[in-house]
């Protein structure tokens, strides 16, 4: 087992500075990857995650610290440490209110000692527990390898291979391919929903094969042995499954533009020809997808049954890639005659089925050609890897200000926020531009925006319907709209400060 925040508050060194728990933060089973001290301000720069960090309570009113207790909370979260701990002994004898809020706040644990003990002892002691378990686990890890690799050396299948690892961890086990379909199963029945399992990507060739799914009954895995099973057994389940270059086409498009923001020409070009060998030349409307598994096994069903009931409707078909607990993809239809409004519906009719399935799902906007399309697979990712809300569904633009907020450049978090909403069909339009843009002035005020314009209310609303078509958001929809409306505001601005 890994050295945790609660194994570290039962280290005998740590004991006898009466530790306690001020804020349990995210979990207290959290991995302790390192302790030590530092009390500089920026000391979350030095940082790369996972460290429990010991101060003294007088560091936190230090002279030449110039932010506030939650600016340095908020660093000590975003460099992802385990813990705060604090001698609470001498001169600062309580956790100070700001400190204790902003680590709620943060979700960051934070740890109070009562008694001094010098802090050397205490890094020296659990460090030494950390290595201590390092090396068992990677002999563990060694051994496990070994006896691994002897036995996939043997197999002539991928029935076998799953055989194989079933029967040297005595756990049972599921793989499946890159299209989510199960190709091999191994062990007693998964009990779905009762009991913890885990979830491996297998990839070769920089393109997924698919996932395996283990059981964790009679022992967890850790991230080092994760590794090491997905380094052993993709080679080989690749022999049997591997989608070739259909998965690695999906998956270049899958991973987006370049800059994480909006495609050039070339890398729409690629993806242009990619969906033409790929059978969707004929497509001209998308909406992208991911979805996160909580059990590959418990919710593929209900993936199934979403695809087969969106293509059940004339001119629609699905496309998606597995990659582990990961699978990314999307709804297309030949016909869009309806409008992206219409298809966003259809979509979203489909996605539905999913809600309350162990499934986080995530959906970009609906997409009239390629570039749209590529570009809404840069923020799927980073939502998808997020910490994910099983049985909800939820889309890109929810998270939209988040992102624009978090951006550390103006200009890329205004290119971003235009291109995931009005995107540039829109934001190349006078028309329609200054037509949002009076929106925005008046609060949405139509008669307010027809005044400003100088237009008839019908020709308003001709203008904002030619909008829906367009980016398959109405004007009823208030939350998307005001956000849509923003975004027209910012291109404007953007496009005049440009031209000066």
């Amino acid at each position: 087992m890994t050295v945790s925040i609660r194994s570290v508050l039962h280290n005998t060194q740590f004991k006898r500075a009466d530790p306690v728990v001020e804020v349990e933060g995210k979990d207290l089973d959290t991995p302790v990857r390192w302790v030590f001290t530092n009390e500089r301000e920026d000391v979350s720069s030095f940082l790369s995650g996972g460290e429990m960090l010991i101060i003294e309570g007088n560091a936190l009113l230090a002279a030449d610290w110039y932010g506030t207790l939650g600016q340095y909370v908020a660093s000590l979260a975003q460099a992802g440490v385990a813990a705060l701990v604090v001698e609470l002994v001498e001169g600062v004898v309580r956790m100070p209110d700001e400190l204790v809020s902003a680590a709620r706040l943060h979700g960051l644990t934070l740890i109070g000692l009562k008694s001094r003990v010098p802090f050397v002892n205490i890094c020296q002691s659990v460090n030494t527990a950390i290595v201590h378990e390092q090396m068992h686990l990677q002999l563990e890890v060694d051994t496990m390898s070994t006896s691994l690799r002897e036995g996939l050396s043997h197999t002539g299948s991928i029935e076998a291979v799953a055989e194989t690892v079933a029967a040297l961890f005595g756990e049972s086990v599921a793989i499946f391919d890159g299209d989510g379909l199960l190709a091999a199963r191994a062990g007693r029945a998964f009990n779905t929903g009762n009991e913890p399992s885990m979830v491996i990507a297998l990839e070769g060739r920089s393109r997924p094969v698919g996932a395996l799914e283990i059981t964790q009954r009679t022992m967890t895995f850790d991230e080092s042995m994760r590794q090491a099973v997905a380094k052993i057994v993709a080679p080989v389940a690749a022999l049997y499954i591997d989608g070739g270059a259909r998965m690695g086409m999906m998956r270049h498009l899958s991973m987006g533009p370049a800059d994480g923001v909006h495609v050039n020409t070339y890398e729409a070009q690629e993806a242009h020809a990619m969906l033409e060998a790929l059978g969707f030349a004929g497509s001209c409307i998308y909406m992208p997808f991911a979805l996160r598994f909580r059990s590959v096994v418990e919710g593929v069903d209900h993936v199934s049954a979403m695809i087969e009931r969106f293509e059940a409707q004339s001119g629609s078909d699905v496309a998606c890639m597995l990659e582990g607990d990961l699978m990314m993809g999307w709804c297309s239809a030949a016909d869009s005659t309806g409008g992206a409004a219409d298809f966003g519906h259809r979509c979203m009719d489909a996605l539905a089925l999913l809600e309350g399935d162990g499934i986080y799902a995530v959906h970009g906007r609906v997409a009239l050609d390629t570039v749209t399309l590529i570009d809404e697979f840069a923020v799927l990712r980073s939502i998808a890897a997020r910490e994910p809300a099983y049985g909800q569904v939820v889309s890109t633009m929810s998270v939209l200000v988040d992102r624009f907020v978090a951006s550390a450049d103006m200009d890329t978090a205004m290119r971003m926020l235009i291109v995931r909403t009005i995107g540039f069909e829109v934001a190349s339009s006078p028309i329609l531009l200054d037509t949002l843009c009076a929106c925005f002035d008046n609060l949405d005020s139509k008669t307010g925006a027809c005044e400003q314009l100088g237009i008839r209310r019908q020709t308003l609303y001709n203008r904002l319907d030619k909008v829906t078509q367009m980016v398959g958001v109405d004007y009823n929809d208030k939350k998307n709209w005001s956000m849509l409306l923003f975004a027209a505001k910012l291109a404007k601005s953007w496009q005049e400060r440009h031209r000066e």
